[in-house]
């Protein structure tokens, strides 16, 4: 039993049922464990979680145990993990001196490498989740995380360290996430395909929670090409784990029925089915249900399904329902282009224009959405430390790499100012090609942050045309590109 442990239980049997009393009289023990025990890492890492308002408590007692264990590594570890876990930069030096003490210490050299991801050394983020699994080579964490960290930097190494994770480690759940994000960011639907189907195979859904989501996906994806062998899937999932695979199966039914229906020419009885459906609006389902939706109506109303998908595809562009999008605008007499200034009048008569007036990082002086005028705009709220924002950049990149002679900005604008320090060494570092700007709330109109990435697509006329995407994959990458297209050189 950790020496940290018996203390809890202790401060377990004495304290007062109050939550604020048990809080700190946990706080003593783990003092008292490690006034005793100053090497504890896992004491350390439970101590400094405390409230933002300790701070200058958990500053003070630290300051003192340096003092008195100079050459414990775990002490500095400790500080710096402090830093590190509410996204300081001061954590850095802490905990450099910490593996300079005990260069065995993977804890430390996890902290560092999300540190200097933070400033968009990416290299060498990497290089320090590799000496943490060199000091702890059993952990499948590190392994996971270090294979990851190769994803965007150096595919064919990802990939190999993915394959060494499935080999060392193959009865954690941390194998099957990772197939099931290789899956999720292959580069065809043959690749996706064959990862599922290793999954399937290797990875069974009653005992893997990763690939019951990779499952799931599957059988949306076969609904489209091959709706008996989706069924046949849906099936077998549900008798394996029937509790998440019950309500999968009867939509794979409810599709089939709606397909059969449209095919006999019963587009209302297929209404009919469609309208007792309860999905989600996001996903392919939902973008499938929509497409069945026009189907079912384009007998007796093409300009009914032609309505359906505009207004769909406006808030969703997607390369299916864009297909289908243009079929129907045909049969309805209506050209490409006539099908693009239609869907430029529906989205423009919803927005709202955009302004915001910004100090920047890297020059003097404010940045006003005037400064932008006659370019579509690609605006993204972020800060350092938000891991979904670093893994969107890459995405943003390759869409932007095909727009490199039009007129397209790109803005990124950190709503953390605790962050500053971060944000040039992670431009400079990174490589990132958007211009970083520091955010107000005052400073800004009509665009309202939720979080972060908070993102924005802004027309050559300063209006929102697009806002509350994500990218994250190849077809969400398609998708951005088509709204960038979409606005290009096009005045509504």
């Amino acid at each position: 039993m950790k020496t940290y442990t018996k203390y809890f239980m202790l401060a377990a049997a004495l304290s007062a049922p109050a939550w604020l009393h048990a809080q700190n009289a946990k706080f003593d023990s783990l003092k008292a464990v490690i006034s005793q025990h100053p090497e504890d890492v896992a004491a350390h890492t439970e101590f400094i979680r405390r409230p933002p308002e300790d701070s200058a408590l958990i500053s003070q007692q630290y300051a003192q145990w340096m003092k008195q264990f100079p050459n414990v590594a775990a002490v500095y570890y400790g500080y710096g993990a402090f830093f590190a876990h509410r996204e300081s930069p001061a954590a850095q030096p802490y905990l450099e001196k910490a593996i300079a003490l005990d260069p065995k210490l993977g804890p430390a050299y996890v902290e560092l490498s999300l540190d200097v991801e933070r400033r968009g050394d990416f290299n060498k983020a990497s290089e320090y989740l590799g000496k943490a699994v060199a000091a702890d080579p059993g952990n499948v964490d590190y392994l996971s995380s270090y294979a990851y960290s190769f994803q965007k930097t150096n595919p064919a190494k990802y990939i190999a360290l993915s394959e060494e994770l499935l080999k060392k480690f193959p009865e954690s759940q941390r194998a099957a996430q990772s197939l099931y994000w290789r899956a999720y960011r292959a580069k065809n639907d043959k690749e996706q395909l064959a990862i599922y189907e290793r999954l399937r195979k290797d990875y069974p859904v009653a005992k893997f929670a990763w690939s019951g989501y990779a499952m799931s996906d599957y059988v949306d994806i076969l609904l489209d090409t091959n709706p008996d062998e989706a069924l046949k899937l849906a099936t077998a999932l549900n008798k394996e784990s029937s509790e998440d695979f019950g309500e999968k199966l009867a939509y794979v039914n409810q599709i089939r029925t709606i397909n059969a229906l449209i095919k006999a020419n019963k587009g209302d009885e297929a209404e009919a089915v469609l309208s007792k459906m309860k999905i989600r609006r996001y996903g392919r389902p939902y973008e499938l249900y929509t497409l069945l939706k026009a189907k079912a109506v384009a007998g007796r109303s093409p300009l009914q399904s032609y309505d359906t998908l505009l207004k769909y595809y406006a808030s969703t562009p997607s390369r299916r329902v864009k297909e289908s999008l243009y079929a129907y605008g045909k049969q309805n007499g209506k050209d490409a282009a006539k099908v693009e200034k239609e869907l430029r009048d529906y989205l423009v008569a919803a927005a709202k224009p955009a302004a915001f007036n910004f100090e920047a990082y890297l020059t003097p002086g404010k940045v006003t959405m005037q400064d932008y005028k006659g370019k579509v705009v690609l605006l993204t709220f972020w800060f350092p430390g938000c891991g979904p924002c670093r893994g969107e950049f890459p995405h943003f990149e390759n869409v932007l790499q095909h727009f490199r002679q039009s007129p397209v900005s790109y803005v990124g604008v950190n709503i953390v100012s605790e962050q500053d320090d971060y944000v040039i060494p992670f431009v400079k570092g990174s490589g990132y090609s958007f211009r970083p700007l520091k955010d107000e709330e005052s400073a800004r109109t009509n665009l309202p942050v939720r979080g972060a990435p908070s993102n924005f697509l802004i027309d050559q006329e300063g209006r929102i045309i697009f806002s509350g995407f994500m990218i994250g994959n190849r077809e969400e990458e398609e998708m951005l590109q088509d709204m960038i297209e979409l606005l290009l050189n096009k005045r509504a």
